[in-house]
């Protein structure tokens, strides 16, 4: 039998989220059974032509314009998002009208969950089930809880993930745990690749890289600052967004500080980097230093799977990806001294760092493949084709049961 399913693509940056999807959906669409199209919110070609030359077959219920209602704060913000009302009205139109087609819808950000919801798609007999596959909780915007409610499975990428969506009363057993995967094999290759612009001299220092998508306070790159100002035989490498606004302030802190007598000349930022795996194979340790509950931290599996020490803070899913004194190293970010001492421990003990790379290398590829992967999502999008949500199942229960009288597997409240 086969399932057809409809996944939307709103991810706005090349973060974890695109990442995931674009490595990951062309795997999902070859598992037996599932019949897989592709819908961009906003209509835009090069997303189109990246999942149309994987194979993937693409379908139009986007709208074209840029993939964000707004950059603004304040009340020209709100200007922005009441502009941007009628784009989304007529998105949510054309999903609703591709949706018809199919059996499931399977969303991933949260718009594109709200998009999904409020055209409808549950919880109407007959029509398909909604999946959302949640990448993280930064914040949780209103109503999260419901919308979740509205869905047949949710997925969450990680044990965290899993354990902060009951926080906020999604239902247990609405849930499954998938962790993310690793194409460790198309990352090694894109290491390979020339750089797409020139990197720092590195000079006799050993280099540690922060990778991130966007320089944000959460990001923690201010704890590892402060750390190497007590490693002087260290270089640090920032790349991130150089124009994000929400993070301008931020942004100007750690070029304050890079300008400390004990850093000067050691902190680079590189700026927004599409030759990521390139930039990580050329550094020496890579860091996430996040002083917030990480989802999962794909780049520290990424960077395993490229043979690299890796350092993690103890937030969120990172401790788990990393595995402390096997794959990895994991320190406290409200104690900058530990990762002080991991960084001379790495610098100092060569065969340590050896020891840790080899078992990750190994590691990554075990438990982090995309086969796994898309073998699970695609039973997880096979069995809510047949699950009706948890709205139905109140809506279907007998007139006469009281809410108390639902069977526990069921959920008890109206969302």
């Amino acid at each position: 039998m086969t399932t057809r399913v409809l996944c939307t693509f709103g991810a706005t940056y090349a973060g974890g989220i695109s990442r995931m999807m674009v490595d990951g959906l062309p795997h999902l669409s070859r598992q037996p059974g599932i019949q897989l199209k592709l819908a961009d919110l906003y209509d835009r070609e090069s997303v189109n032509s990246m999942f149309r030359d994987a194979g993937m077959s693409i379908v139009n219920a986007g709208v074209k314009g840029v993939p964000y209602m707004s950059v603004r704060n304040g009340l020209a913000g709100q200007l922005d998002r009441v502009r941007a009302l009628p784009r989304h009205v007529l998105m949510a139109r054309r999903l609703k009208r591709e949706a018809q087609r199919v059996d499931v819808v399977y969303v991933h950000t949260y718009k594109e969950l709200a998009l999904a919801v409020w055209s409808r798609v549950p919880p109407r007999s007959g029509a398909p089930r909604l999946v959302w596959h949640c990448h993280g909780l930064d914040s949780i915007p209103p109503f999260t809880a419901q919308l979740a409610g509205m869905c047949a499975r949710v997925i969450a990428i990680s044990g965290t993930v899993a354990d902060r969506l009951t926080e906020i009363g999604v239902s247990r057993n609405c849930i499954t745990t998938v962790v993310n995967a690793v194409d460790v094999e198309r990352i090694l290759i894109a290491a390979a690749q020339p750089s797409s612009s020139p990197l720092p001299a590195k000079d006799t220092l050993r280099v540690v890289f922060v990778p991130t998508a966007s320089i944000r306070e959460t990001k923690g790159i201010h704890v590892l600052l402060h750390a190497v100002r007590e490693v002087p035989d260290i270089a640090v490498w920032i790349a991130g967004d150089p124009l994000d606004r929400a993070a301008e302030g931020y942004a100007k802190h750690l070029r304050t500080l890079a300008q400390l007598p004990e850093l000067i000349g050691r902190v680079h930022f590189i700026g927004f980097r599409h030759d990521i795996y390139r930039v990580m194979q050329a550094a020496d340790i890579i860091c996430i230093p996040s002083v917030y509950r990480e989802g999962f931290g794909l780049v520290a599996a990424e960077a395993m799977g490229l043979g690299k020490p890796v350092i993690v803070s103890n937030r969120g899913a990172l401790p788990d990806v990393v595995q402390h004194g096997k794959a990895g190293m994991v320190f406290d970010p409200d104690r900058p001294q530990d990762l002080t001492a991991a960084l001379q421990r790495l610098t100092a003990d060569p065969e340590y760092a050896h020891r840790l790379t080899a078992y990750a290398s190994s590691y990554v590829r075990l438990r982090f493949s995309y086969d796994r992967w898309a073998n699970t999502v695609a039973q997880v999008l096979r069995e809510a084709s047949s699950k009706v949500s948890g709205r139905e199942l109140v809506r279907q229960a007998p007139k006469k049961r009281s809410w108390h009288t639902v069977p526990k597997a069921m959920p008890t409240r109206v969302m």
